[in-house]
């Protein structure tokens, strides 16, 4: 009886053993997803600098499980070295169907806008850059703007670095126009408010408006899964108060419960007891905050004003706020 035992104590072990083996060869070696993209402020940079969409892209990740990592290239080589398989995709790219072709993209998690900045005094309000004719107008060397500028004739185009030393330009009188994300827009208004008013103006109206997206390998195992992940985990960050911290921004506009209306998700703190009037458009789609705006606060939504708790908005119970709205994008110099 003893010998039996021993003999079935001996096989049960070989076979959890082999078991162990088939389970362990069958997971991925790493659950690790590297990424590429260049300097593209505010949404992508190296660490240490302001990289909004890198660190929307990393968390939902690392979120949904996996070690993400972006390298910082020098130039715009991204497409060409995902072809080459160099790395597993790109944070923060834009949907094109030549792109498609070999790479799969998530739902859009942040939107580009380009809007007209130009010297004080200037006319920005523009929606044909072709007016622009006899002026100096500075890009950024390598940016995709396609037909908003292929096109342009009798317009001096400049080249700068990136859209904050293009700002520069502007006020050092070295260019007249340049094209700036709306987002960075937001930040110099709240950081620069002295040099807004005194030395530029920005335009109203988007003129070329550009989802981004995660884009991964469509031969990278597991991309599929990876995609619906992090999308499942996007639609969370925006409701909870994620993207308000990350965007350094008390106030964002976004439909929360998809009945196309927009609410107004709110952090928990700095609250005033007067109700907030708008916020950061994360999807613009030309549609105002409807008049009976509704507010989520950590995962609660609150029809009216009213309804929000006394703890959120109590001048008693209010918490200053030590983050600064925005990042400091342009320098002591600027």
């Amino acid at each position: 009886m003893t010998k039996h035992l021993r003999h079935l104590l001996i096989t049960c072990t070989v076979i959890a053993s082999l078991v162990a083996t088939v389970s362990a060869a069958e997971q991925p070696a790493s659950a690790q997803v590297q990424l590429a993209a260049d300097v593209w402020p505010p949404f992508t940079n190296h660490f240490g600098k302001p990289r909004i969409a890198t660190e929307i892209v990393h968390l939902a990740l690392a979120k949904s499980g996996y070690e993400p990592t972006t390298q910082i290239l020098d130039s715009w080589t991204v497409p060409e070295d995902l072809k080459a398989g160099k790395y597993d995709g790109c944070g923060a790219l834009w949907k094109s169907a030549e792109r498609e072709a070999y790479l799969l993209f998530s739902k859009p998690y942040l939107q580009s806008r380009l809007h007209l900045a130009g010297r004080k005094g200037l006319e920005v309000d523009l929606t044909d850059l072709s007016q622009l004719k006899g002026k100096r107008l500075v890009l950024v060397q390598g940016y995709a703007y396609g037909e908003l500028v292929d096109s342009l004739k009798d317009i001096e185009i400049i080249y700068g670095k990136d859209s904050v030393s293009n700002l520069k330009m502007l006020i050092n009188g070295d260019a007249d126009y340049t094209l700036v994300d709306d987002l960075l827009i937001q930040y110099m208004l709240k950081q620069h408010t002295d040099k807004h008013e005194e030395l530029l103006d920005f335009g109203n109206e988007s003129l070329l408006t550009n989802p981004i997206h995660l884009a991964l390998r469509k031969n990278l195992p597991g991309a599929a899964k990876i995609i619906k992940q992090f999308d499942q985990t996007i639609r969370l960050m925006q409701v909870d108060g994620t993207y308000n911290r990350i965007l350094r921004l008390n106030s964002i506009s976004i439909d929360v419960d998809g009945n196309g209306h927009k609410e107004l998700v709110l952090t928990d703190i700095n609250l005033n007891t007067a109700a907030p009037v708008g916020g950061y458009d994360i999807f613009s789609n030309h549609k105002p905050l409807p008049p009976k705006t509704r507010y989520s606060i950590r995962d609660t939504i609150y029809n009216d004003w009213d309804d929000v708790p006394n703890d959120y908005r109590s001048e008693d119970d209010f918490i200053p706020d030590t983050r600064k709205e925005g990042f400091n994008l342009f320098g002591g110099d600027f």
